[in-house]
């Protein structure tokens, strides 16, 4: 995989981490990339549509937080949060077919490392947790790729569009964007 560090270093999220310490934060992405090169393609195919799932649902919510203009109602931003949530807690996507996306343990316990990450990044605000999110959320992306992350975001469209809406969809197709250019 060919990763062109200085583009990485201008995406907003990562830009002080990379400006703090460029080489630290290049191998804290590095160290994910190891492990997550290893999982079979099966495995990549459902986390990366549990990773455009909380993507779009970042988005409404980050939107309603704020309050932009074009937020969601406080139901249907919390109906995004609960599908979210429950498919992290659950380690289970729900299909609109009925049937649903499931993980096996081994993936289970690595979306539960990166719900804690998470948790400790953004909720208890543990110094060092949120670059240490922003390293493996990169790794992830990268590892992904981007016919993986479109395909996923297809999926939620095609299951989800009248929780996300076609405006948030994009923000959440937009914002990983940048990891492919």
């Amino acid at each position: 995989m060919e990763i062109n560090w200085d583009k990485l270093a201008e995406i907003g999220e990562l830009k002080s981490y990379f400006q703090k310490d460029f080489e630290l934060f290049k191998n804290r992405v590095l160290f994910h990339l190891e492990i997550w090169e290893k999982i079979n393609p099966q495995d990549l195919d459902k986390l990366s549509l549990l990773r455009a799932l909380e993507v779009t649902n970042g988005c409404t919510q980050w939107a309603y937080r704020r309050q932009d203009k074009e937020c969601l109602s406080p139901e249907q931003t919390r109906k995004c949060m609960k599908l979210s949530m429950s498919s992290i807690k659950n380690k289970e996507i729900p299909l609109a077919n009925g049937e649903s996306v499931k993980f096996s343990s081994q993936m289970q316990n690595l979306i539960d490392e990166g719900r804690d990450l998470y948790i400790d990044a953004f909720k208890n605000n543990v110094e060092g947790k949120e670059e240490e999110f922003y390293a493996l959320s990169t790794a992830q992306f990268l590892i992904y790729g981007q016919e993986r992350m479109e395909k996923s975001f297809e999926i939620i469209k095609e299951n989800y569009l009248d929780y996300f809406t076609e405006f948030y969809l994009n923000k959440g197709i937009n914002y990983v964007k940048p990891y492919f250019n």
